[in-house]
């Protein structure tokens, strides 16, 4: 079991040597990102992970602080990873393309879609938010109302997951709802490659058919009590190690985490 997911381990990193490089990030920026949502039993629970965004010129990346810290360690925050579905989103610009790939077990999903426009309202609202001057400005995209906070001191359109086209870059933004929440907490000045996001085992689905495949298999009010309800007896999956209430699975090309309970699905999308 051990050689065997240290096989694993490697092959991952081999393949992300051999990446495209498309950018180089100037900076990146380090976001909390929490959801509000409820445990099986309907009581109310905040689900927490960090975010880190790669910045360049051309391209940004938004992805979990593991993987842009390459920590392939089980833990509580790898767990969280898996739970709350976030994307690792690449933005190419120049190509005005926006790719995200997100794990749900089995697989890992890959969707491309156009660079969406997002229509920012801009206010004469301001907040000093760590110290920094920030504007509120406020948007929908893909079927929710955002508030965002954004900084002039640090010149760049950027934000978190796939928020951005501001004056500035985004230091909090947040759904309508409340549900979901992005909230910057450091910067650092480091060179780091942007590479192209693929893999020829991870499943292509449009932007639109994989959101209707999260509502039917995450939306289903069996998730939170059986978060692998959906899958297959057979499965394609080598191993289930038993981790302090969580199962962790070993798949032939990435190991995952789930708990063996979860949380009611909250999407970031709704159209």
């Amino acid at each position: 079991m051990k050689k065997f997911f240290v096989t694993i381990v490697m092959s991952v990193l081999a393949i992300a040597a051999q990446a495209e490089k498309i950018d180089s990030s100037q900076f990146v920026a380090f976001y909390n990102y929490t959801i509000q949502t409820q445990d099986g039993e309907g009581q109310d629970v905040c689900d927490t992970t960090r975010l880190a965004l790669l910045v360049g010129t051309r391209a940004t990346c938004c992805t979990d602080i593991l993987s842009y810290n390459k920590d392939t360690r089980p833990s509580q925050e790898m767990t969280n990873v898996f739970m709350m579905h976030h994307s690792n989103v690449l933005t190419d610009v120049e190509k005005s393309e926006v790719v995200a790939v997100e794990p749900i077990y089995p697989y890992r999903y890959l969707s491309k879609e156009p660079l969406a426009k997002v229509d920012w309202t801009l206010t004469e609202d301001t907040l000093s938010i760590s110290g920094l001057l920030c504007h509120r400005a406020t948007s929908k995209l893909y079927g929710k109302r955002w508030t965002a906070w954004y900084t002039e001191e640090i010149p760049s359109s950027a934000g978190p997951w796939k928020l951005r086209g501001l004056p500035g870059l985004i230091v909090k933004a947040e759904d309508g709802e409340g549900t979901h929440r992005f909230t910057l907490y450091g910067t650092k000045n480091e060179v780091r490659d942007i590479n192209a996001i693929g893999n020829p085992e991870y499943q292509k689905l449009s932007r639109q058919k994989l959101m209707k495949f999260k509502k039917k298999t995450l939306g289903n009010a069996r998730y939170p009590k059986e978060p692998t309800y959906y899958v297959p007896k057979d499965a394609d999956h080598v191993a289930e190690v038993n981790l302090n209430g969580t199962m962790y699975y070993v798949g032939m090309n990435s190991h995952m985490m789930l708990p063996q309970k979860s949380h009611v699905y909250q999407p970031l999308e709704l159209e």
